[in-house]
């Protein structure tokens, strides 16, 4: 458990928990507000710093391959009512892909959604069953392939492992902000 504070007149409320694990010559560090390590393992830390990502790959989903990139107009409706549209198809493609991956066996991201956007559409409309066609035929057409996205791997510890800070560990305290503004370095 660690205090946050760039300054002795700097006194954060709450403590944090500071969790380091070292990943072959890599050292990985990371603090949560979750302090009980039942809660939230080392490899769940690991899992959700890995997904920071995920919401950019939304929005670029809903931009590039969408096509939803500019909305200019004073009326709410008029944003809100593309916008709507397609974030609701933006979530049924998220939703076949997953099916086709639990279907192909294969992690969601190594369905390609770009060609998902593409393709199914097309299948759809010639009375094809698009998730058909990219289970039984995607690796061969492209549509299944492996995936450039980074595998989580972190330190498993065992449940009997991992300890509860001490119950009379003080976790609170008075606060104290110095509201000085900091001097930003520049290179």
């Amino acid at each position: 458990m660690v205090w946050l504070g760039a300054y002795r007149a700097d006194r954060a409320k709450y403590a944090v928990r500071l969790v380091t694990f070292w990943q072959g010559r890599k050292k990985h560090s990371s603090i949560t507000y979750v302090l009980d390590p039942q809660k939230f393992t080392i490899k769940a830390i690991a899992g959700t710093y890995a997904r920071r990502w995920d919401i950019e790959m939304a929005f670029a989903l809903v931009k590039q391959h969408l096509h939803l990139r500019l909305l200019w107009s004073s009326k709410s409706g008029v944003i809100q009512q593309p916008l709507g549209a397609t974030v609701i198809i933006a979530q049924i493609l998220q939703a076949l892909r997953l099916e086709i991956a639990h279907q192909a066996g294969v992690d969601p991201f190594e369905v390609s959604m770009a060609l998902l956007v593409e393709y199914a559409p097309r299948y759809a409309y010639e009375g094809r069953d698009p998730i058909a066609i990219f289970v039984e035929r995607g690796r061969d057409l492209g549509f299944i392939r492996p995936s450039r996205r980074t595998h989580i791997r972190a330190p498993g510890i065992a449940p009997k492992a991992r300890q509860p800070a001490p119950p009379d560990l003080v976790l609170t305290r008075t606060p104290r902000y110095a509201q000085r503004r900091v001097k930003m370095k520049t290179n």
